[in-house]
């Protein structure tokens, strides 16, 4: 069997549908987003892999304007502290989607996360300042705050 019948049964196979949850006040994020007005986030989403976490925070009617996401990656390790991103050693982004149609993804390309993690590494907490570029290569900032858990 070739690769590419292979890579086509995998992809049939997979199942990426993920199962947001309703934000609330343990997980959530509130952001301003230069020349695109303030986001807060309606919808939550997060995996624990074996090396990294995903969070994903969404806002907006999907297929619309209002549709919009932050999401982040950290290291399963990481410890409370200032990250200036682009972080090194360790991977840690933020990424922001919007859809203008069709959806763009910006990762920032720099910034501080300024990050609380607990004891138990269950609860993340903290703030943001970043900045992206678009498209069409013009830089734009956010700041925000937020919080998410790792219990269900």
């Amino acid at each position: 069997m070739n690769i590419q019948l292979r890579r086509n049964l995998v992809d049939n196979c997979i199942n990426d549908e993920r199962e947001y949850r309703r934000c609330c006040q343990n997980n959530y994020l509130n952001a301003t987003v230069q020349d695109r007005g303030a986001f807060n986030s309606e919808e939550f989403y997060v995996s624990v892999g074996s090396r990294e976490i995903v969070a994903i925070f969404k806002a907006g009617e999907k297929h619309s304007p209002q549709d919009r996401a932050f999401d982040f990656y950290l290291p399963k390790t990481i410890e409370t502290g200032v990250y200036t991103l682009p972080s090194t050693g360790q991977l840690i982004e933020i990424a922001f989607t919007e859809f203008l149609p069709p959806y763009a993804t910006y990762y920032a390309f720099k910034g501080v996360l300024d990050l609380f993690v607990s004891a138990d590494k269950r609860e993340y907490s903290g703030s943001f300042n970043t900045h992206f570029k678009d498209k069409q290569n013009r830089e734009f900032t956010s700041e925000g705050a937020f919080a998410f858990s790792l219990e269900n």
